[in-house]
């Protein structure tokens, strides 16, 4: 994800300062003596008090600071393409790149998986569809990166059902797809292998 500028934190820096300097700040002091209940009644009905103003003024310029530095993360997140893992220097991929630097892309289930150590997996798959290239084997077997070396929860196990990008790159954990995701991956792919085959795999990415 990308941080926040230096601008946009100085606003919401500001905007959280002054928050904090109103809800500090004490209320207005009594009156010597309470007014009849009637006027007391009008006071407080027709308008809050200047602190409150000003702490409703402060929330909403904090509200908006915060509104802006999402709005620019997101944008220069959508900006960097396929969403796929940036490698260690922080460059990211566009997905036809993504796809220029697969080895193989390909849908199926995972018949085994075996780990190969060193932070390695074996997967035999018994493929539905060939993407890239556009035919092979009935089974394939991929030595990866195991994704459950950076997040156990996405450790790949016997019998799901996968869409996967192998990477060229023997380190970089593969992109895998499933459920909900398949059918519009699977349209994504179709549409971009034609573009991807005249596009360089960025030698980071090799």
């Amino acid at each position: 994800m990308t941080e926040p500028t230096e601008t946009e934190e100085t606003r919401l820096r500001r905007a959280f300062a002054l928050i904090g300097e109103e809800a500090g700040r004490p209320g207005p002091t009594a009156a010597s003596a309470d007014p009849p209940a009637a006027a007391r009644t009008v006071t407080t009905a027709s308008r809050p008090q200047r602190g409150q103003r000003r702490v409703r003024v402060a929330l909403a310029i904090a509200a908006a600071a915060c509104a802006a530095a999402i709005i620019v993360t997101v944008t220069v997140t959508a900006d960097g393409g396929s969403g796929t893992d940036a490698d260690a220097t922080g460059r990211g991929q566009t997905f036809p790149e993504a796809l220029a630097c697969a080895t193989a892309v390909v849908e199926g289930d995972l018949t085994a998986v075996r780990p190969a150590g060193q932070g390695r997996i074996q997967v035999t798959v018994s493929v539905d569809r060939w993407f890239k290239p556009g035919t092979g084997p009935a089974t394939a077997r991929f030595d990866l990166a195991d994704p459950a070396v950076a997040d156990p929860a996405e450790a790949y196990a016997t019998g799901d059902h996968l869409l996967l990008l192998v990477p060229r790159r023997k380190g970089q954990i593969p992109d895998a797809y499933q459920g909900q995701e398949l059918r519009p991956m699977r349209d994504r792919i179709t549409r971009a292998l034609p573009g991807a085959a005249h596009t360089t795999c960025p030698a980071e990415f090799h």
